[in-house]
């Protein structure tokens, strides 16, 4: 499987702050954050304006391969890009790749927007707690534990993970490495609204799995 990260857009924009700063562009997410933070003692306009367009898309106004659109300048016949923040560059070698645009620069890609967000419910039977959980279609049982871990219940590991299948009647393992359909949880296609499926956990007594 790869290793590169997938995210619903609900989870890029949140990530609108100075010291939190995503952007999308053409599918795929960059963290700007450690740009940012090293323009911190040279800060200006232009980075005024980028801060605007956290956790947006700003595909518009790039060629699919991240270079800039530019129109011609009605002052100078010269051409300028639609979106002067692109021209702005972290002044320490550490936090951006020399020469490079931000949009080409592979240290601030972290990953792809998913191509079909999925539903999922997470049933705790310790509990008796259902969560309906939105994850990305690309996304293996790991990351959902994970994202499952950060949002609802630190100790997530503490848990058999196991799914149902032939009607409820047939308790499976997961495979933690493949993705939903991989698993054979798929989204069923009906005339009726359908549940999702669903994952089941179960409790051990292991708090140090977690």
């Amino acid at each position: 499987m790869s290793n590169l990260r997938y995210f619903l857009y609900d989870e890029v924009c949140v990530h609108n702050k100075k010291d939190d700063f995503w952007i999308v562009i053409h599918g795929n997410v960059f963290d700007l954050t450690p740009m940012l933070r090293d323009r911190q003692d040279s800060w200006n306009k232009n980075l005024d304006l980028l801060l605007a367009f956290g956790g947006k898309d700003l595909s518009h106004f790039f060629h699919i391969n991240h270079e800039p659109i530019t129109e011609i300048s009605s002052r100078s016949g010269k051409p300028r890009v639609l979106f002067p923040p692109i021209l702005e560059r972290a002044q320490s070698e550490f936090c951006g790749t020399p020469c490079r645009l931000w949009s080409q620069d592979p240290r601030y890609h972290i990953g792809r927007l998913t191509a079909r967000e999925r539903k999922i419910r997470l049933i705790n039977t310790l509990t008796g707690r259902t969560i309906l959980m939105k994850v990305c279609q690309e996304d293996t049982i790991y990351d959902i534990q994970r994202k499952y871990k950060e949002r609802y219940n630190l100790h997530a590991g503490s848990y058999l993970w196991r799914k149902f299948s032939y009607g409820g009647h047939c308790p499976g393992d997961l495979k933690f490495h493949e993705t939903l359909d991989a698993n054979g949880l798929l989204e069923e296609e009906s005339d009726i609204e359908l549940p999702p499926p669903s994952i089941w956990l179960y409790y051990t007594d292991d708090l140090t799995v977690a």
